[in-house]
């Protein structure tokens, strides 16, 4: 009768074969599914932007496009200082090229050195008009929200320049192609 308890006792102790194998695959199933609803999650709020932080948007103006290039050249200059207004984002940039219709630069934020490549390109259907194409995107492969440094690296200049107080300056983008641009531009508005 002892030896039919201890036999009972060790089978209660110790699980089969069987039992061990469904509690380690009901472990491995409950941590799949969580990582694919996690995942889902992550990808359904990314959806409304894009995937890397960066930001597009068009703007179009009533002067030259000759014009409205020099005016940000010389902003892009102007804020190549490395002493930076508390703050501030106006400072640190610099000018890599202009060739033709494309002034091609960079900013790098001032207390993570972070870089971000920002290009205009300019086109115009009459002499007394102006469509720029404005593009910066982050250098850090890991970015994806940039509470709106990519649009604001932009917007500072077009600001910084006075091409933004024009009567005649229109803006266009949205969240699907600019990072953050909505809440960014929340904030800058009165």
């Amino acid at each position: 009768m002892r030896e039919s308890r201890d036999l009972l006792s060790s089978e209660a102790v110790s699980p089969s074969p069987e039992s061990a194998r469904w509690v380690n695959c009901k472990s491995v199933c409950v941590s799949a599914v969580a990582l694919l609803v996690l995942g889902v999650g992550v990808l359904s709020a990314l959806a409304v932007g894009p995937l890397h932080a960066q930001c597009s948007v068009m703007w179009s103006i009533h002067i030259p496009c000759f014009d409205a290039s020099s005016l940000l050249v010389n902003q892009i200059k102007e804020w190549t200082t490395e002493s930076c207004p508390p703050k501030s984002q106006k400072c640190l940039y610099s000018l890599v090229a202009v060739n033709g219709d494309d002034i091609v630069a960079t900013h790098t934020t001032p207390v993570m050195r972070f870089v971000d490549d920002i290009t205009f390109n300019f086109s115009s259907s009459n002499a007394d008009s102006c469509e720029i194409k404005g593009h910066s995107i982050s250098r850090s492969w890991y970015a994806i929200l940039d509470s709106g440094t990519n649009y604001l690296n932009m917007y500072n200049l077009m600001r910084g320049s006075g091409l933004s107080s024009s009567p005649t300056f229109i803006e266009s983008t949205s969240d699907r192609v600019c990072t953050q641009y909505s809440s960014t531009r929340h904030k800058l508005d009165p």
